[in-house]
C-alpha cells in the first residue's frame, strides 16, 4: 500500500511538473504579440468593430498564471471616431489552486477605460456593434442549456482607475462627461459582503459639476439578483445650480431587489446647506407602476443660513427672528403609480401647513393638494421699511409720463400651462398683513389641458366677506384671463392704507366686480382689459381733504367780484366765509359705477351723501400711473336757506394722483363759480325790478322782467328807468 501510494505520489509529481514545464514553455516561448492579427480579425467578424492594440501583451507564470494588456483602442468599423478604449489591463490566476480545480484570480486592474457614446438622428453608435454578417438559412435547433458556471471565484481586488465616459446626443444637445471615474473593491466574493469605494466627477452641458465619492459594503445575491449596500457613505459636491457649491453628506443603507422589482433605503441621513434630513423609502413595482412607500424628516433650520451656505442672499425681514425654524415631515403613501406626501407638515417658525400634496398619476405628472394653513402673521416676513424715501419722490415715480412703455414680450409659458393638470384646495385660520386680516379662507383651483381656474375663494376679511372666482384660459395663443369678486361690509382703511401707504380712506365697502382682458403680453392685455365695477362706500371718511373748505374756498373767491352774495350766507365776516377746522371729509353714503376700458377707471356716475351736503359726479383713474380727474357737482343746504344759493350745485374738480398730496386734489372750478355769481346777481336784479315796478311775471331774467313791465305802463319810460336800474346794480 505504501508503495504503491508512493508511486502515485510521484505519478501526480510528475504531471505536475510536466504540466508547469508546459505552461512555463508557452509563457517563455510563444510571443502573445503574434496573435494580434487575430485578435483583430475576431473582433471585426464577431461585432463590426476595428480593434487596435498598440501597446504590449505579455504573460507572467509564477505564481499566478497572468496576461497583461497595454494600450487598446477599439472603433466602429469604417469610422474614425474613437468608440472605446484602454491603457492597461491585467489579470491572473494562482497555479497551484488551478491544479486543484479551484479558481482563485489575483485580481483585476483596469486603467484608462475611456468610453464614447454617441447619439444621432439616425441612431446610436453602439447599435452598429454586431457581427459582420448574419446569416441563417434554416432554423437552428434549440440550445441545450448548460448547467450554471458553478466556480468559486473569489478575488483579492478589483481596480478600475482613470476612467473616462462621455455620452452625446446631438438631436437634443445633451452632452455628459463622467471623469476621474475610480472603483476599488476588496475581497470581492459572490456569496459574502465585501468593501467597495468608488469616486467620479460629472459634468454636463449646463455647465453642473458633481464629485462624488462613496464607501460601502457590498453583497451580492446573483441568484435571486439581490444587492445590498450597507453602511453606504456618499459625499458629494454639486456646483453649477446654485452660487456656491453644495456639500452634501449621506449616510444609508440600500437594497435593490430585481427580481422583486423593489429598492428600499434605510437608516438614510442627509446633511447639506445647514439642513438634515433622515428617514426610510420604499420603492416597489419600479419597472411598471412604482409605489412609494416611507417618511422623511426634514429638522429645523435656519431659512436664510440654508440659502448663505449655497451663496444666495439673505431674505431681509422686518422680524430678525423670522425664518429661524423651518421644519418638514412627510409621509409616503397612495396607490400605485402615484407618490403622495400624506400627512404632509410644514413648520414655519410659529405658522403650520398640514395636509396631503403629491401626483396622483406620475405618467400624466397630475398634482394634487389639500393643505391647511393654521395662521401666519404675515407682517414679519416682509421686506423691512426703507427711510428717506420723500413723498415727491413717489409722486414723480408713479406719473405716467415716467412709467416704462408696456412690454410686447410673451409673459406666459404657455406650453407648460397647457401640460399643467392641477386640484388643489388650500385654507387659511388666520392670515394677518399690514393690518389686514382674513379668516377662514379657502381657495380651490384646477388646471386642466390650458385651463386654470380659481373656482372659488372665500374668506372673512376685514369684519366682512369676500368672495372670488378667476380663470385664465391658456388653450389659445391668445390666452384669455377672467376675474370677479364680491364684498360685503369690509372695512377699507387697511387695505387702502396698504395700497397707497397713506391713511387715506375709512369707510365700509360692498363691491361687486368683473373684469377680463386678452392676450399674451403687456401690451395685448393693457389694450383689452374690459370690466364693471359698482361699489357702496357706507360710514367713511377722506382723510386731509375737506371738500366744504374747497367748496368754501371757491365761494369766498366768487365773492371778491359779487360782494352782494354776501347778505344770503350766514357767518360771513368781512365778506368771507370762515374754513371748518376739520381737515376730513365725512361720506355718510357713497355709490358708483364704474367702467374699467384699457386699464382706465371709467367713472361714469358718483352719487355721495356727504356730513354736510351731497356729491355727484363723473371722471377717470388710470390704474396704471394712478392719475384721476374728477369733475362733480356739490350741493350743500346748509351754506343757505336763500332762494338764490340752497338749491345751487357748485362745481368742484378733483384732478392729481393717488400718491401725491390729498390737500391739493380737490378744489372750485373758478370759472363756473363766477359764472354762478352772475347769474345770482342777475336774478337778484331781476326780483329787485320786480318788487320796484309791483309785477308778478315768469320772466327768467331782468329782460323778460322789462318786457311785462312795458304792456302795463307807459314803456318807453319804464325801460329807460329799468336800465338805470340794472346800471347802478352792476357798478
Amino acid at each position: 500500500m505504501l508503495r504503491a501510494l508512493k508511486i502515485l505520489s510521484i505519478i501526480v509529481l510528475a504531471i505536475i511538473i510536466l504540466l508547469a514545464g508546459a505552461v512555463f514553455a508557452v509563457t517563455r516561448l510563444i510571443d502573445p504579440n503574434d496573435f494580434k492579427p487575430q485578435i483583430s480579425t475576431a473582433a471585426r467578424e464577431q461585432a463590426n468593430l476595428d480593434l487596435q492594440i498598440p501597446g504590449n501583451l505579455s504573460w507572467t507564470f509564477w505564481p499566478y498564471l497572468g496576461i497583461e494588456v497595454g494600450r487598446t483602442e477599439v472603433r466602429i468599423a469604417g469610422e474614425e471616431p474613437l468608440f472605446a478604449a484602454f491603457d492597461q489591463v491585467r489579470t491572473s490566476i494562482a497555479v497551484m489552486p488551478l491544479l486543484r480545480g479551484a479558481v482563485e484570480l489575483s485580481g483585476l486592474y483596469l486603467d484608462g477605460v475611456e468610453l464614447n457614446l454617441e447619439e444621432t438622428a439616425e441612431g446610436a453608435n453602439w447599435d452598429r456593434i454586431a457581427p459582420a454578417s448574419e446569416t441563417a438559412t434554416t432554423p437552428e435547433e434549440p440550445a441545450a442549456e448548460s448547467a450554471p458556471l458553478d466556480l468559486p471565484v473569489s478575488i483579492p481586488q478589483i481596480t478600475i482607475s482613470n476612467g473616462r465616459v462621455r455620452y452625446l446626443n446631438s438631436t437634443d444637445g445633451t452632452d455628459i462627461r463622467v471623469e476621474q471615474l475610480n472603483i476599488d473593491a476588496q475581497d470581492v466574493s459572490l456569496d459574502k459582503p465585501f468593501p467597495l469605494e468608488a469616486s467620479l466627477r460629472y459634468q454636463d452641458q449646463a455647465d453642473m459639476r458633481v464629485d462624488l465619492a462613496l464607501a460601502t459594503t457590498l453583497a451580492m445575491n446573483l441568484d435571486s439578483n439581490t444587492f445590498e449596500l450597507n453602511a453606504l457613505v456618499v459625499d458629494t459636491t454639486l456646483a453649477g445650480l446654485t452660487t456656491l457649491p453644495v456639500q452634501v453628506h449621506a449616510r444609508l443603507n440600500m437594497e435593490a431587489a430585481l427580481n422583486d422589482d423593489r429598492i428600499s433605503i434605510s437608516d438614510l441621513l442627509v446633511e447639506a446647506a445647514s439642513t438634515r434630513t433622515s428617514g426610510n423609502i420604499e420603492l416597489t413595482q419600479i419597472s411598471t407602476k412604482p409605489i412609494f412607500r416611507g417618511a422623511l424628516s426634514v429638522a429645523p433650520f435656519d431659512a436664510n443660513a440654508a440659502l448663505m451656505a449655497i451663496g444666495e442672499a439673505a431674505i431681509e425681514t422686518s422680524d430678525p427672528a423670522a425664518l429661524k425654524k423651518v421644519a418638514m415631515e412627510m409621509t409616503f403613501s397612495g396607490p400605485e403609480n402615484s407618490i403622495l406626501l400624506e400627512p404632509l407638515k410644514i413648520t414655519l417658525d410659529n405658522s403650520t401647513i398640514s395636509g396631503v400634496a403629491g401626483m396622483t398619476d406620475i405618467d400624466s405628472g397630475h398634482i394634487r393638494f389639500d393643505l391647511t394653513l393654521d395662521q401666519l402673521a404675515a407682517d414679519g416676513y416682509l421686506p423691512p421699511t426703507v427711510e428717506g424715501e420723500s413723498a415727491e419722490e413717489e409722486v414723480l415715480a408713479t406719473t405716467e409720463t415716467l412709467l416704462p412703455p408696456l412690454s410686447s414680450e410673451p409673459l406666459l409659458p404657455l406650453e407648460d400651462l397647457r401640460a399643467l393638470k392641477l386640484d388643489g384646495v388650500f385654507s387659511a385660520g388666520t392670515i394677518q398683513v399690514e393690518g389686514i386680516e382674513m379668516r377662514d379662507l379657502r381657495v380651490l383651483v384646477r388646471a386642466d389641458n390650458g385651463l386654470l381656474e380659481m373656482i372659488e375663494a372665500n374668506t372673512q376679511l376685514m369684519a366682512g366677506s369676500l368672495k372670488a372666482e378667476a380663470a385664465l384660459d391658456a388653450r389659445s395663443d391668445n390666452p384669455l384671463i377672467t376675474f370677479a369678486a364680491d364684498t360685503n361690509s369690509v372695512q377699507i382703511q387697511p387695505i387702502m392704507q396698504m395700497a397707497l401707504e397713506d391713511d387715506l380712506f375709512t369707510g365700509i365697502l360692498d363691491m361687486n366686480m368683473t373684469f377680463s382682458a386678452k392676450g399674451n403680453t403687456e401690451q395685448a392685455l393693457a389694450d383689452s382689459s374690459n370690466g364693471a365695477l359698482n361699489l357702496t362706500l357706507s360710514q367713511g371718511t377722506i382723510r386731509g381733504m375737506n371738500l366744504n373748505n374747497a367748496l368754501g374756498a371757491g365761494i369766498n373767491d366768487m365773492l371778491g367780484q359779487y360782494q352782494v352774495i354776501t347778505q344770503f350766507l350766514p357767518d360771513v365776516d368781512q365778506g368771507r366765509l370762515p374754513p371748518a377746522l376739520k381737515e376730513d371729509t365725512e361720506v355718510v353714503q357713497l355709490k358708483a359705477k364704474v367702467r374699467i376700458e384699457d386699464l382706465i377707471a371709467q367713472i361714469d356716475d358718483l352719487q355721495a351723501e356727504l356730513d354736510r351736503g351731497t356729491l355727484s359726479g363723473k371722471g377717470f383713474l388710470n390704474l396704471r400711473s394712478q392719475a384721476f380727474d374728477m369733475r362733480m357737482a356739490m350741493k350743500v343746504p346748509e351754506l343757505s336757506t336763500n332762494k338764490y344759493i340752497a338749491d345751487r350745485s357748485w362745481p368742484m374738480r378733483c384732478k392729481g394722483n393717488l400718491a401725491g398730496d390729498v390737500s391739493k386734489w380737490c378744489g372750485a372750478d373758478s370759472k363756473a363759480f363766477r359764472e354762478i355769481g352772475k347769474d345770482i346777481t342777475t336774478q337778484l336784479a331781476k326780483d329787485k325790478l320786480m318788487d320796484r315796478f309791483g309785477i308778478e311775471g315768469e320772466g327768467d331774467s331782468a329782460e323778460a322782467v322789462i318786457k311785462d313791465a312795458a304792456k302795463q305802463k307807459a314803456k318807453d319810460e319804464l325801460k329807460k328807468k329799468a336800465e338805470e336800474g340794472l346800471k347802478k346794480l352792476f357798478q
